[in-house]
């Protein structure tokens, strides 16, 4: 299998994962416990488990979709795939460490993490997971935007990519957690879904 159909599979994987994740495993959280509850529940490390090698397989993925355009891509589209690729890079050791040690501390000393929780104002927990996702955010639009610059991918992957990540916060907010969470990563999904289909079918 050549190197644009392996990316085009991670990436296909990625983004169906992420449709999972959001509309089957988090519906199983609890939302009614403790933050430490929830953080040392079963359902929350295969959560966090599955949703890490998502973003392991965009990872791995996303050089594929950077080749299949390099020839109409700019110094703006390179930028756009650098910020990807560190946005992805950073999501994935932060959900490792959520995998590995956050749920740990959870099991084994759940008054520390909740203390760490309950800390007034913003504390470095707090600005590592605004860091990831902000660059992780941006990084996706920037590059779905350099695509539609490009104009080698179809519009409409990178365009549910980018609504993707306008629709999660907002259904979120206007519905539930779970619910917009689970719309929004569908809308997200989907578009990863047919930037990878791109990439098998070439």
């Amino acid at each position: 299998m050549s190197f644009t159909k392996m990316s085009g599979v991670a990436v296909i994987t990625g983004g169906t994962l992420l449709i999972l994740v959001n509309a089957v495993v988090t519906p199983m959280l609890d939302l009614e416990v403790s933050f430490t509850e929830m953080m040392a529940s079963n359902a929350y490390l295969w959560r966090l488990s599955l949703a890490a090698l998502a973003v392991f397989l965009l990872m791995v993925g996303s050089p594929g979709l950077h080749a299949y355009q390099a020839a109409q891509s700019g110094p703006f589209d390179k930028v756009a795939f650098g910020l990807t690729f560190l946005g992805c890079a950073l999501l994935f050791a932060h959900e490792w460490a959520q995998v590995f040690y956050v749920h740990s501390l959870a099991v084994a000393a759940p008054d520390a993490l909740q203390a760490i929780e309950d800390a007034e104002g913003m504390n470095f927990y707090d600005a590592e997971a605004i860091i990831v996702l902000v660059t992780f955010a941006l990084g996706w639009i920037a590059f779905a935007v350099s695509m539609m610059r490009a104009n080698v991918f179809s519009r409409l992957g990178p365009i549910l990519v980018i609504v993707g990540f306008f629709a999660t916060p907002l259904l979120t907010a206007v519905t539930s957690f779970k619910l917009g969470g689970a719309l929004g990563n569908a809308v997200l999904g989907s578009g990863f879904i047919l930037l990878g289909r791109e990439l098998v079918k070439n």
